[in-house]
C-alpha cells in the first residue's frame, strides 16, 4: 500500500516536472513580443551589408535553426548568426531591384518534437537621391523671328522629370547656364519649363545660336543634366536696300543711247539677307518732267539709258535712282548718279577748265561751283582743274584758311578733300585758286572762284530713347473721348535737317496713330480690345539715303477696362434676351385678348333674349335643334332609379343636365328644373335663328357669283 502511493507521487512530479519544462522552453519567440519583424533599408545599400538583426530568443548554433521559405529573396541569413544580409540590388523606384521586401523566417527548435514558428520580415526600401532629372524631347530647336517682343514667351513645355519619390529628390529646377548668349532667353520662374525672350536679336547680326540649360533636383548634393536650346533666327522686312555706292558718275550722249556708269554698274539689294527680297528701279524727278522724257531706267538691271539729246548738254546733271522692294514698297533706298557734259563740250574759264567726271561742277558768271558729301572719306577728288598742256602749272588756294586746311589742289589740278567735312559746322566753302607757270615758262598767274558746297549725309540712324515702350490706358470712361493720347514715342536723329516719320504696323495698328512729334493717339475704339495690345512703330528720316529704326510698342488696358470692354458684349445679350421676351409676351397678349373677345361676342349672339323674323321654311329646318319640348315627349322611359337614360337630354350648350329627375322626386327641385329648361329653350330658339341666318347666307353665295369671304367658309363648314 505505502509502495504504491511513492510511485504515485513519483510519477506525478515526473508530469509536473515535464510540464513545467515546456512552459519554459521560449526558444523562437521574438524577444519583446510581437509576431512580426520590420527593417528599414536605404535604395544605396550595397550588396553584402546587412539589413538587421532577428530579435529571436534561442541561439543560432546551438538550440535553434533559422532558414526562409522563400528560396529566390533578395536578402538571406548570415550562417550561424541572426542577421539578414543583402544579397541583391534594392531600388525604390522599382528599376534595378524590389522597392520593397517581404519574406518569411522559419525558426525551428533543436530536440523537439514541434513544428518550426514562421515570422514575417518585412524590409521597407527608403528613398535616396540617386536619380538625375532626365529631360523629355531634348534638345530643343525652334525658330524665332527677329522683331519678336521683349517678355514674349518662345518656348513653352520645357520639362524634365525625376524618378526619384515624390518630394525634394523629385522636385526640378530650370535655369540657364552662362554662355555667349545666356543673356538672350531666361526662365519664367525656377519651376517653370518656359522660355522668354530678354534682349532683342537681329538677323543681320547672329542667325542662329545655341543656349545651354540645366535641371537640377533639390537633394542634397543635387542632381541635375544639361541640355541644349538651339534658335534659328528668321529675318524678318526691317531693313531698307541698299545701294553699293551712294554717288554714280557717267557721261551725258550727244544723242540717245545707254549711259556708261562708273565706277560700276547701278546695284542695290535688300538688306535682310534671309529674305533677299526682289528690287525694282526707278528714276525720281529731280528736274520735273524733262528728266522723265530724257532718260529711262531699266527697272531690273538699273542701266540708264538717254532716249534723246539735251538742249543743254554743256551742264552736268544729276538725277535720283529709286530702288524699292517688291514685296514692300515702304522700303527703298536712294542714291544719285552725276552725268557730267558729252567730250568736247566743256566750259572753260581762262587757261582753267573743268573736268566734271568728277563730282557735279558747272561755270556760273566766271565760278566754278562743285559739290561733295559730308561723308566723303580724305583723299576723296572733287572735281579737276586743267590748264594748258604743254606747260607746267602750279595750283594754290588763297584767300580761305578754312578752306586751305579742308582741301588741297593737286599737280594736275583735281581738288581733293583732306579732312573730314562737316555740313553742320561749314556748309560751303568759297576760296580762289591761283595758277601760276612753273619757274622758267610764262609766269602770268590766273585766278578762278571756287565755290564748293558740302551735302548734308544720312550719317545717322533715327534712334529711340527706350528699346520699349509700354503705355496703358488708365481710366475706361475717357476711352470713349477720341481721339484719346495714349504717350509718347521719343525718337531722334543726329542728322540736323532730318524730318522724322513714323508708321505704326500691327494687327491693331489701324486704332491708333503716331503724329511727327512721336505722340500716339488712340483714334477709334473696339468692344472687344484685348487686354494688351502689341505695336511695331517703325521711325524713317527724311535723309538720303533713308535710314528707319524700329521699336516694340504695348498698349495695356487697366483691369477694370478690360472687365469693362469684356462685359458690353454680356450686357448686350442681356438687354437683347429682356426685349426679346417683352415682344413675346405682348404678342401672346393680344392673341390671349382677341379669343377673349370672340368669345365673349358669342356668349352675347347666345344669351339675346330677341329673335328676329326668320325668313326661311321648311328648306332651313334641317339646320334646326329639336326644342326641349320635343326632346321629353320623344325621350325613352325611364329606368327603376328615376334617372333618365336618353343622352338627348342634355342641355344644348353640351353639357351634361342634372336637373332632369323622375317625377317621383322632390318638390323643392322642381321649379329649378323647370327654370332650365326654359333656358335651354330659349338657347335653342337664339341657335336656331343663327343657323338660319347663315344658311341663307350660305344660298346666297351658292346662287351669286363673288367670291366667298372666310367668314362664309366658316359658315358652310359648321
Amino acid at each position: 500500500m505505502v509502495l504504491k502511493r511513492t510511485l504515485s507521487v513519483l510519477l506525478c512530479c515526473l508530469f509536473l516536472l515535464c510540464v513545467h519544462g515546456q512552459l519554459l522552453d521560449n526558444r523562437c519567440y521574438l524577444d519583446g513580443g510581437g509576431s512580426a519583424v520590420n527593417f528599414f533599408a536605404n535604395e544605396d545599400i550595397t550588396i553584402g551589408s546587412v539589413v538587421g538583426s532577428l530579435r529571436v530568443l534561442g541561439d543560432p548554433g546551438k538550440d535553434i535553426v533559422l532558414t526562409l521559405r522563400e528560396k529566390d529573396s533578395p536578402v538571406y541569413i548570415a550562417p550561424g548568426t541572426k542577421d539578414l544580409v543583402v544579397a541583391k540590388p534594392l531600388d525604390k523606384e522599382g528599376l534595378i531591384g524590389p522597392s520593397a521586401v517581404f519574406v518569411n523566417v522559419i525558426c525551428e527548435r533543436k530536440f523537439a518534437d514541434e513544428a518550426g514558428i514562421i515570422i514575417p520580415v518585412n524590409i521597407r526600401v527608403t528613398d535616396v537621391n540617386d536619380n538625375a532629372p532626365m529631360w523629355i524631347g531634348a534638345p530643343y530647336k525652334l525658330n524665332l523671328s527677329e522683331v519678336t517682343v521683349i517678355g514674349t514667351r518662345i518656348l513653352q513645355g520645357i520639362r524634365a522629370h525625376d524618378l526619384d519619390q515624390p518630394g525634394p529628390y523629385s522636385t526640378v529646377e530650370y535655369q540657364t547656364l552662362p554662355g555667349p548668349y545666356s543673356d538672350y532667353v531666361a526662365f519664367v520662374t525656377p519651376l517653370e519649363g518656359t522660355l522668354v525672350l530678354k534682349k532683342f536679336i537681329d538677323y543681320e547680326t547672329v542667325q542662329n545660336f545655341t543656349v545651354k540649360i540645366r535641371a537640377q533636383d533639390q537633394g542634397k548634393p543635387p542632381k541635375y543634366s544639361d541640355t541644349y536650346v538651339t534658335i534659328r533666327v528668321l529675318d524678318s522686312d526691317d531693313q531698307n536696300p541698299k545701294f553699293d555706292r551712294d554717288v554714280y558718275y557717267g557721261q551725258l550722249l550727244d544723242g540717245s543711247g545707254e549711259i556708261r556708269i562708273t565706277p560700276e554698274p547701278i546695284h542695290a539689294e535688300d538688306q535682310d539677307r534671309g529674305i533677299r527680297a526682289d528690287i525694282r528701279y526707278s528714276l525720281v524727278s529731280s528736274n520735273g518732267s524733262e528728266d522723265d522724257a530724257s532718260f529711262e531706267i531699266h527697272p531690273i538691271g538699273g542701266s540708264i539709258r538717254q532716249t534723246r539729246a539735251l538742249a543743254q548738254a554743256r551742264h552736268s546733271r544729276t538725277i535720283v535712282i529709286k530702288a524699292t522692294q517688291v514685296d514692300n514698297p515702304d522700303r527703298y533706298a536712294l542714291t544719285t548718279v552725276v552725268l557730267s557734259p558729252p567730250k568736247g563740250s566743256e566750259t572753260s574759264l581762262s587757261v582753267l577748265s573743268v573736268q566734271p567726271a568728277i563730282g557735279r561742277a558747272e561755270f556760273v558768271r566766271g565760278t566754278f561751283y562743285a559739290t561733295v558729301r559730308e561723308d566723303a572719306a580724305p583723299g576723296t577728288k572733287v572735281a579737276q582743274l586743267t590748264g594748258r598742256a604743254d606747260v607746267p602749272t602750279r595750283y594754290t588756294i588763297t584767300d580761305s584758311p578754312p578752306a586751305l586746311e579742308q582741301f588741297r589742289v593737286g599737280p594736275g589740278g583735281e581738288i581733293i578733300v583732306a579732312k573730314p567735312l562737316h555740313f553742320r559746322r561749314t556748309p560751303q566753302y568759297s576760296f580762289t585758286i591761283e595758277s601760276s607757270p612753273e619757274a622758267g615758262a610764262d609766269r602770268n598767274a590766273t585766278r578762278t572762284n571756287v565755290v564748293i558746297d558740302v551735302l548734308p549725309a544720312n550719317m545717322w540712324e533715327p534712334r529711340f530713347r527706350k528699346p520699349f515702350y509700354s503705355f496703358s490706358i488708365d481710366n475706361p470712361l475717357h476711352v470713349q473721348q477720341l481721339p484719346m493720347l495714349v504717350g509718347r514715342i521719343e525718337a531722334a536723329d543726329g542728322d540736323r535737317t532730318d524730318e522724322l516719320s513714323f508708321v505704326l504696323k500691327g494687327n491693331y495698328s489701324h486704332l491708333f496713330r503716331v503724329d511727327p512729334y512721336g505722340n500716339l493717339w488712340l483714334v477709334s475704339n473696339r468692344t472687344d480690345l484685348p487686354v494688351a495690345m502689341r505695336l511695331l512703330a517703325t521711325v524713317t528720316d527724311s535723309g538720303t539715303p533713308q535710314k528707319s529704326a524700329t521699336v516694340p510698342v504695348v498698349v495695356k488696358l487697366r483691369p477694370e477696362t478690360a472687365s469693362l470692354t469684356s462685359n458690353l458684349l454680356i450686357v448686350n445679350i442681356v438687354v437683347a434676351c429682356v426685349l426679346g421676351v417683352l415682344v413675346i409676351g405682348g404678342f401672346v397678349r393680344c392673341v390671349y385678348r382677341r379669343r377673349k373677345r370672340k368669345v365673349s361676342s358669342a356668349e352675347q349672339i347666345v344669351g339675346a333674349g330677341t329673335v328676329p323674323p326668320l325668313r326661311h321654311g321648311a328648306d332651313s329646318n334641317r339646320f334646326l335643334l329639336q326644342r326641349s319640348e320635343q326632346r321629353l315627349m320623344e325621350r325613352p322611359a325611364m329606368h327603376g332609379n328615376g334617372r333618365l337614360t336618353d343622352c338627348a337630354a342634355s342641355s344644348t350648350l353640351g353639357s351634361d343636365n342634372q336637373d332632369f329627375v323622375d317625377h317621383d322626386g322632390e318638390n323643392s327641385r322642381r321649379p329649378h328644373n323647370a327654370r332650365a329648361l326654359e333656358r335651354e329653350e330659349l338657347a335653342g330658339q337664339n341657335l336656331n335663328h343663327l343657323l338660319l341666318q347663315w344658311q341663307e347666307k350660305y344660298d346666297e353665295k351658292n346662287n351669286g357669283t363673288e367670291d366667298m369671304s372666310i367668314d362664309d367658309k366658316l359658315i358652310v363648314y359648321f
